[in-house]
């Protein structure tokens, strides 16, 4: 009687797998439920007082246990879904600036601006080539004609002029600057080639 009763849950096995395989559309989801189940009525028969014959329809209670799993993953899922959504949900608030900060953040970069249109244009140009698109020292010399020992002092004294100019907004209760992070494409340099 056990030889049966093994056989017919093996036999209902596969089809516990084929139906879960096209519900869940998850082959990998569908597989643990099944083993899952099989286990719970495997375990369940063995601990009964009367063995595999105390389940008088093994497909039944198979496939029972394995909507039962289903209906408790669903529910473990939305759990799990909510706690991100609510979670990330904090995190985008937190992260997100307040207006005040946006107006001061504006300020300053208005006050950045002005400082690099202080600069003589070829080192403001030099600066911004470097600095804000990231252009090679060897690149930008190429390209404006001028040489890589030129660009570095350009660099070196739009960057020293710059900090003065942050320091002297500092001292009168301005935010510090942000990282400015880098374009997300260079422009073409005058005399450049398009490539």
């Amino acid at each position: 009687m056990l030889r049966e009763v093994v056989q017919e849950l093996l036999a209902a096995y596969r089809d516990l797998r084929r139906h879960l395989a096209h519900e869940l559309r998850n082959p990998d989801d569908a597989a643990d439920i099944a083993q899952s189940s099989f286990e719970k009525v495997y375990t369940r028969a063995s601990a009964t007082a009367g063995g595999m014959e105390a389940i008088e329809f093994p497909r039944a209670l198979l496939f029972h246990t394995a909507r039962n799993l289903c209906i408790d993953a669903g529910r473990h899922r939305q759990t799990e879904q909510a706690w991100l959504a609510a979670s990330t949900a904090e995190h985008l608030e937190a992260a997100a600036p307040s207006a005040e900060q946006v107006a001061s953040q504006r300020q300053l970069l208005a006050r950045v601006a002005a400082l690099l249109e202080q600069l003589p244009p070829r080192r403001r140009d030099v600066f911004v080539l470097f600095k804000v698109y990231g252009y090679s020292r060897e690149e930008i010399a190429g390209r404006l004609g001028i040489t890589e020992a030129a660009v570095a002092k350009h660099v070196v004294r739009a960057t020293l002029d710059c900090a003065a100019g942050l320091t002297e907004l500092a001292s009168h209760g301005a935010a510090q600057p942000a990282a400015i992070p880098p374009a997300h494409h260079k422009p073409q340099l005058a005399g450049s080639h398009a490539s």
